[in-house]
């Protein structure tokens, strides 16, 4: 079992005087956001352009454009899929990305700590001295991940939220979703190779972590996840009872854990690979996946994402 590694990771930058920012229009808040950007840019003396999404693949797109065009930052206003697609681009680019949160959990902006507001976070851009955060990555085949991977009872709560119903209850709709997903869950057998070491554990779900946060204030799956430890984490759960269905109903609104949580071991490693028998539906970021076996890799220190400045304790 690895320990946590990598430990410096908050880093200065230039000031920015040029940057790409991406919109998706189909993100989860109702909002005046050209006004407010535009106000935010133009005090601040930044030459912005604005881009916005029509279908799936255009944040990959737009930021791939920003980086032949050597900007000083891209940003991303929308949830934590567009974020994701954007940041693909610019792995191993020094261009720092920028979230503007638009999304209905806007996960890793809150393991950031970005601001939820929509001009506060945009003062991070427009600070005279901008600093940023190096973060890691996952990678699966070619599908890269900045959250987790999840198979099982993740998975169905996931694909059970669709955009409809998160347009309609906001984070009600995981609740919904967990209670729908605890209908069609089974135990399984997992078998996992973490950095060439073989383990079998019977649960639910199983979870390959990046980011351990889940969207609510320090929550974490585990207070072990770093999103810059150069590694991945994994998790399992055991069971599929009402003890889970509280597990979600606590972080979404009571923002505490279910002290009957049953978690096995906690695992941490560079390369990890899950198959589950029988198959269980697998999740990347929120994406819906075929049934197949899991193998991921961790892209240590891949991209920079602005970030507050620290204050002393």
């Amino acid at each position: 079992m690895h320990l946590k590694g990598i430990g410096m990771t908050i880093i200065p930058i230039k000031k920015v005087k040029k940057i790409h920012i991406i919109i998706n229009p189909a993100a989860g808040r109702i909002e005046p956001i050209l006004p407010i950007i535009n106000l935010a840019m133009n005090e601040a003396k930044i030459d912005w352009d604005v881009f916005v999404t029509k279908k799936k693949h255009d944040p990959f797109l737009f930021a791939q454009e920003a980086v032949k065009r050597n900007v000083d930052a891209v940003a991303v206003y929308g949830g934590d899929g567009t974020v994701m697609e954007a940041m693909s681009a610019l792995l191993g680019s020094e261009i720092p990305l920028a979230i503007l949160p638009g999304g209905t959990a806007n996960v890793l902006a809150t393991e950031l700590k970005v601001p939820k507001d929509l001009k506060e976070a945009c003062g991070l851009i427009c600070h005279q001295n901008p600093q940023a955060k190096i973060i890691d990555v996952g990678k699966m085949n070619k599908q890269y991940f900045i959250l987790r991977l999840g198979l099982g009872f993740e998975a169905e709560m996931m694909k059970q939220a669709d955009r409809k119903i998160k347009n309609r209850f906001g984070r009600l709709a995981y609740v919904i979703s967990s209670a729908k997903a605890l209908k069609k869950i089974q135990e399984v057998q997992y078998e996992l190779i973490i950095d060439g070491k073989k383990y079998t554990e019977k649960g639910v779900t199983c979870i390959v972590a990046n980011s351990g946060n889940i969207g609510y204030s320090d929550l974490s799956l585990h207070n072990q996840i770093d999103v810059s430890d150069g590694l991945l984490d994994v998790v399992i759960v055991r069971r599929a009872h009402i003890g889970l269905l509280a597990y979600v109903i606590k972080h979404v609104f009571a923002k505490q854990p279910a002290d009957h949580m049953e978690l096995v071991q906690h695992w941490q490693g560079k390369d990890i690979q899950v198959s589950a028998s029988p198959e269980q539906v697998v999740q990347c970021d929120g994406e819906p996946l075929e049934k197949i076996p899991v193998h991921a890799q961790v892209v240590p220190g891949a991209v920079r994402i602005l970030v507050p400045a620290e204050k002393p304790e």
